[in-house]
């Protein structure tokens, strides 16, 4: 695979993952009545996918 092909894939498969954990964020929120960094807590989400995430919130 050329290495254009494999960036472009990871790069992809990051995004795939912050959007499946800002959808789980968004869900506790609505669903619990969280505010955001609590309901990242049980996602076990580290600080630099919150300082991302929050700014897509």
């Amino acid at each position: 695979m050329s290495k254009a092909v494999e960036k472009y894939a990871e790069e992809y498969a990051e995004q795939v993952r912050l959007n499946s954990l800002l959808e789980s964020t968004r869900n506790l929120m609505t669903n619990m009545k969280l505010e955001a960094k609590h309901a990242m807590n049980p996602l076990g989400v580290n600080d630099s996918d919150r300082e991302i995430l929050q700014k897509r919130l």
